[in-house]
């Protein structure tokens, strides 16, 4: 198993989100993330009795997905009282400072923290029921180093430093001096802006952020006109986790139990400075589990489990304005939006174990039944930035202003800082170079007011089924069939607001390749309709072939040849064991939320105002009058009115760049293969060596359907990307 960038994991091969966790046989995976480390439920260390890892080729019982099967079992009650208390303390005292905090004067972060708990269990009637309760707290009264772009006390009264030389020829750049540092005055900035000027609310603000965050971290920042505001933000961290599980010998042939789970956590985030709301993250997911065993003669056993575990998450935003800040320059807040989310999942399981002879056969069934409620504030207000790059030329209509009037206004006239001086013009200048109003819908297709967020409810069904065969041939040899069935309904949203285009992906985009062939374009609009729970189509089609065989042997040889016998032992010194499965890669949630949070076809969109409409001349950006702006009232954006279906976006030529699902996904195939060679060595010693193998098929990914048509010429047979290739040889 390896640790990805993201700590989400990756386990031999197999991508980070295909893991599967049972708690006591039952799922208690997120379903939207499916993140290894992201377990809805967290078992206390006091309340593990057992846990299993198979990180390949597990038995055809297992394999919701195609990475590791984790199975975790809690603890129980005996027959006597046992329990256990503990507490871990860790304190500043033996900490030590942020080497970038202490260059800059600041003080360690706070850290205390304290980890406890512990566990209870014991018999309420002696051999017949029993009871089992665990609890884990933390408490963290700690600080986190944070380091926030701020401006230098001079762009707060209106000017900006830069660095250049003379030269003797500016335009080769030749028989240059030393670089020198020149301040320019709100003076000879209107000079060099005579169409803009310096926007006097600009400086206002800009003045404000000076005061309120003076730099104490000047190598942060450009040097120029930005440094670093370093502080430490209070992060506290509270976490509670109860586990409380009742036994119950029912009679000599059934039992049961019943488990649940309770976990309330506030986790203190950064905020953007210390007088800013801070983002704080509410985890209060439960579960409970039921199982039922059952007995049924000498060789037939039944094993019925329902669990539910609801995901519960809020997190709070540190806004609910406008996005508006300037750029590379200075942010008053992160603009983190309010996400409120439940993704609750029944899980029913039936396992059958029936032992004939030789043979033990299981089969049985999982079904899952998800529900995912999401309510956030992500795409509820509008943003606008004064960005260099949003300007005509990529920025150097900016810097090319002030180059030209270096030789009049300054004893240099070579600009060597070309970045730093067109963030630092840019923000005085104070123009919104670039901005986004986003629209969101309701179900009737009604424009919603500014802030309202968006609530989306996503479900699905899951069905398994499984049948395997375990046959000792011989003593020394072991033969394993089986066969698992996977069948998922795709994912819906149930309040009316799922929409799908009438060309699947995959077909656009082999049209337009066909096209390219022939030498022609192929680009007609997608047109949309509703589906899922408001329309006849779904985001993407049934996928009804996902049949996952297993095949497994181990093998205890015993050899009479004595080179043989030196190689693998006496018998049952060795075992060798191999096996091969076809598993298919769990999906739906996550991309059903991730096609609504970027989906600007349907229900949410957005308008941009596209990169080099604005420059400093000829044609001013809007001027930026304070942080509680209106972004909808500005040049270029046009408020939609209701939306219809079908519709297709207007053909006005803006350059939009919108995200789809293909209609015709199919379920990602795993080919896994292993082998394993176990010895017994003399002193107690075992050495072991193993083989993993895994293809992916049909893995997910994202394209891009409108790339450049590759045109193929008729007579000369050669297509576009080969001739741009040879003209780059």
């Amino acid at each position: 198993m390896t640790g990805s960038p993201n700590a989400q994991g990756y386990v031999a091969g197999a991508r980070s989100d295909q893991s599967n966790i049972t708690l006591d046989g039952v799922d208690v995976n997120d379903a939207q993330s499916n993140s290894l480390t992201g377990v809805v439920l967290r078992l206390n260390a006091e309340a593990i009795e057992e846990f299993r890892v198979t990180t390949v080729n597990a038995n055809a019982n297992q394999g919701r997905s195609s990475a590791a099967q984790i199975n975790l079992v809690t603890k129980s009650g005996t027959n006597t009282f046992h329990g256990a208390l503990f507490e871990y303390h860790r304190n500043t005292i033996f900490t030590s400072n942020n080497f970038f905090s202490n260059r800059a004067g600041v003080p360690r972060a706070k850290l205390i923290r304290n980890t406890y708990g512990g566990a209870v269990g014991g018999p309420i009637k002696k051999d017949k029921l029993f009871f089992f309760y665990s609890y884990e707290g933390r408490r963290d009264a700690s600080g986190t180093p944070v380091t926030r772009t701020v401006p230098l006390t001079h762009v707060g009264q209106g000017q900006m430093k830069i660095r250049g030389r003379f030269c003797t020829n500016p335009v080769l750049v030749t028989g240059c001096g030393a670089t020198q540092t020149i301040t320019l005055t709100t003076a000879d900035l209107n000079t060099m802006f005579p169409a803009v000027l310096i926007n006097p609310a600009a400086v206002s603000a800009l003045q404000a952020a000076t005061t309120a965050y003076p730099v104490n971290d000047p190598l942060s920042g450009d040097g120029l006109n930005t440094g670093g505001f370093r502080f430490n933000a209070s992060t506290p961290v509270d976490l509670n986790s109860n586990v409380a599980k009742i036994d119950w010998n029912i009679n000599s042939k059934m039992s049961m139990f019943v488990r649940a789970n309770f976990i309330y956590d506030l986790t203190g985030l950064a905020p953007a400075f210390p007088n800013t709301p801070a983002p704080n993250r509410w985890e209060h997911p439960w579960g409970v589990a039921v199982n039922h065993n059952w007995t049924l003669g000498r060789n037939w056993v039944n094993s019925f489990r329902y669990g539910l575990t609801r995901a519960a998450i809020s997190q709070q935003g540190d806004s609910t304005d406008n996005a508006i800040s300037f750029r590379f320059i200075f942010s008053p807040r992160n603009f983190a939006r309010t996400l409120a989310r439940t993704t609750p999942v029944h899980n029913f399981v039936n396992d059958v174990s029936w032992i004939h002879g030789n043979h033990t056969v299981n089969f049985g069934t999982n079904v899952r039944i998800t529900g995912n409620s999401r309510v956030s504030f992500g795409s509820a207000f509008d943003s606008a930035i004064t960005n260099p790059s949003f300007y005509q030329q990529a920025g150097a209509v900016v810097s090319n202003a002030i180059s030209a009037q270096l030789a009049a206004l300054t004893p240099i006239n070579v600009l060597d800082s070309v970045s730093e001086a067109q963030n630092a013009a840019t923000a005085l200048i104070g123009r919104y170079s670039q901005y986004t109003a986003r629209f969101t819908f309701g179900a009737t297709g009604t424009l919603l007011p500014s802030g309202t967020a968006t609530d989306r409810r996503f479900n699905t069904r899951e069905y398994d089924f499984y049948a395997q065969d375990s046959w000792k041939i011989r003593r020394d040899l072991t033969i394993t069939l089986g066969l698992r069935y996977g069948l998922s309904q795709p994912v819906y949203e149930s309040k009316g607001f799922g929409v799908v285009t009438d060309i699947s992906g995959a077909d656009y985009l082999q049209r337009r390749i066909d096209a390219g062939l022939l030498g022609n374009n192929y680009a007609p609009p997608l047109t949309l309709s509703l589906a899922g729970g408001s329309g006849k189509g779904s985001l993407y089609n049934w996928d009804k072939n996902n049949f996952q065989p297993r095949v497994a042997a181990a093998w205890s040889p015993h050899f009479e040849n004595k080179l043989l016998q030196l190689i693998f032992g006496s018998g049952g010194k060795s075992v060798l064991r191999g096996g091969f499965g076809i598993t298919n890669d769990y999906y739906g949630q996550a991309l059903a939320v991730l096609f609504d949070l970027n989906n600007t076809l349907g229900f949410s969109s957005n308008t941009t105002i596209s990169a080099n409409t604005y420059n400093v001349t000829t044609a001013p950006a809007p001027q930026f009058t304070g942080y509680n702006q209106q972004i909808r009232p500005l040049p270029g954006i046009t408020v939609p009115g209701n939306l219809t279906f079908p519709r297709q976006q207007p053909s006005d030529m803006r350059r939009r760049i919108e995200g789809g699902l293909d209609t015709k996904l199919t379920a990602p195939i795993n080919y896994v293969w292993n082998f394993t060679i176990e010895r017994e060595l003399p002193a107690g010693l075992v050495v072991q060596a193993n083989y993993t193998g895994r293809l992916g098929r049909k893995l997910l990914a994202t394209r891009d359907v409108m790339a450049i048509t590759n045109l193929r010429d008729p007579l000369s047979k050669v297509d576009w990307y080969t001739a741009a290739t040879q003209l780059e040889a």
